[in-house]
C-alpha cells in the first residue's frame, strides 16, 4: 500500500513532466519558486511567534534558549515541566530553521 506522499510525489512528477513537455518550464519554476517563498515566510512566522514564548522562559531564567537547550539536552537541567515545553519550544525553532535553509538552497540553484 502507498502512503499518501508516495501518492502525492507520483501525481506531482506527473503534473510536472506534462507541464514540462508542453513547455511551461519556466512557468513551473516561476511557481515552484514561488511556493517555496510562500513555505519559507509560514516557517519564519511560526518562529517569530513560538520566540515570543521562548523570551518569556528566558527571562525567567535568565539564560538564552540556546544555552539552556544544551544544558537540557546533557542532562544538568533536570525535569521541571517548563524546561521539557522550553525544549519543545526551540526544537521547534531548529526544524524550521533547518527547513528554511533547505528551501533557500533550492531557490539559489
Amino acid at each position: 500500500m502507498k502512503t499518501i506522499n508516495q501518492r502525492i510525489l507520483k501525481n506531482s512528477k506527473k503534473k510536472i513532466d506534462i507541464l514540462l513537455s508542453f513547455g511551461a518550464g519556466e512557468e513551473l519554476d516561476t511557481s515552484l519558486n514561488k511556493l517555496i517563498v510562500f513555505q519559507i515566510a509560514k516557517y519564519r512566522s511560526n518562529i517569530n511567534q513560538i520566540s515570543q514564548d521562548l523570551n518569556k522562559f528566558e527571562r525567567k531564567y535568565r539564560m538564552s534558549s540556546e544555552n539552556f537547550f544544551h544544558e537540557f539536552e546533557s542532562g544538568e537541567m533536570g525535569d521541571d515541566a517548563d524546561f521539557f515545553e522550553w525544549a519543545g519550544l526551540y526544537e521547534n525553532v531548529i526544524l524550521y530553521s533547518q527547513r528554511i535553509k533547505s528551501l533557500e538552497s533550492a531557490l539559489s540553484k
